[in-house]
């Protein structure tokens, strides 16, 4: 199957089941207020009705952050200076992919963070549940019926990368920078240095996408073949993918493009808009949830898309091997 094709009937699989999108975003919102409502109290009881009120309006004030961040606790660490910008969390959550620094928010916000992983894999069995059914009508009860059914491999898979990614980052990325730093160590060009650390971020880069690739196709297989082991579908997804790697590189990088897009276009508009009035100021948030969804759109097209190519190439495997 053409990557193309398979990228346009997932994105058209996405937009016929649009309320799911309606149905994550309501939860993720709600979900977030837990964190919001009292960093707003936080917040309120610091900046009150002082002069740094108006200069948080005009920008970010570096001195009233040193002294707010001193006695910071919880969700109040999150509080930082790239979040002033469009493209402040973009440049965060890169970093934190790329060194696997979760705790640099406090560990509190790393268990937030944990359970929210797993509330998304409850969703997960919903989306793919119904992706992969022959209606692939969407209804509230039958997501959350999917959602409930397929649970124990979603929750499984998650576990499984949890315990992946703590490799990546605690055995494999100190290892690749440790040779690194042993290769470059008596060399003179820091230009040189600079490019073999940027080939080791590559590197690592490649490793977590393909991880992730893996592990989608892990979550996709279970539920559309209704395999029992959610470990032995880990390996029907290498499988799959090193069949025919190109392709279902080529698949997810668009999909990762196409995100990367939305962000670009998010960010660039929010770093645009200047809150310092109440209507820019509206229309600022209307714009940050409006991004949220997109995101939300986003990350189903990639089980939308790779559900598509795995089930047409799957299919024509079948009548191959019939023949």
């Amino acid at each position: 199957m053409k990557v193309t094709k398979a990228l346009q009937d997932g994105i058209s699989l996405v937009s016929r089941n649009v309320r799911m999108v309606v149905v994550i975003y309501i939860v993720n919102i709600s979900l977030a207020l837990l964190l919001a409502i009292p960093v707003f109290s936080s917040l309120n009881r610091s900046i009150g009705k002082s002069a740094v009120r108006e200069q948080l309006v005009q920008g970010f004030d570096y001195d009233w952050w040193a002294g707010f961040t001193f006695q910071a606790q919880g969700a109040e660490k999150t509080i930082r200076p790239s979040l002033s910008g469009g493209f402040g969390p973009l440049f965060d959550n890169l970093e934190l992919l790329l060194t696997g620094r979760f705790t640099s928010f406090g560990v509190w916000i790393l268990v937030f963070g944990l359970a929210y992983l797993f509330l998304a894999a409850f969703f997960n069995g919903g989306v793919i549940g119904l992706f992969a059914d022959e209606k692939r009508s969407f209804t509230v009860g039958r997501f959350f019926s999917y959602s409930g059914f397929y649970f124990n491999h979603m929750f499984a898979l998650a576990l499984t990368s949890i315990l992946v990614f703590f490799l990546v980052y605690k055995l494999i990325s100190p290892a690749l920078f440790g040779l690194a730093g042993n290769l470059t160590a008596s060399w003179m060009s820091e230009r040189a240095v600079w490019f073999v650390n940027l080939a080791v971020y590559l590197l690592l880069m490649f490793i977590i996408i393909l991880a992730n690739m893996i592990l989608d196709y892990a979550k996709l297989i279970v539920i559309a073949e209704k395999k029992k082991s959610s470990w032995l579908c880990i390996w029907l997804g290498i499988k799959f993918i090193f069949k025919r790697f190109g392709r279902a590189l080529s698949l997810y990088v668009l999909l990762s493009l196409i995100s990367l897009a939305v962000v670009i276009v998010f960010g660039g508009i929010l770093s645009f808009l200047n809150p310092s009035q109440i209507f820019i100021l509206v229309i600022a948030f209307l714009f940050q949830q409006t991004f949220i969804f997109a995101k939300i759109w986003t990350r189903l097209n990639f089980y939308g898309a790779q559900l598509v190519f795995y089930q047409n190439e799957h299919t024509t495997v079948r009548k191959l091997k019939k023949v």
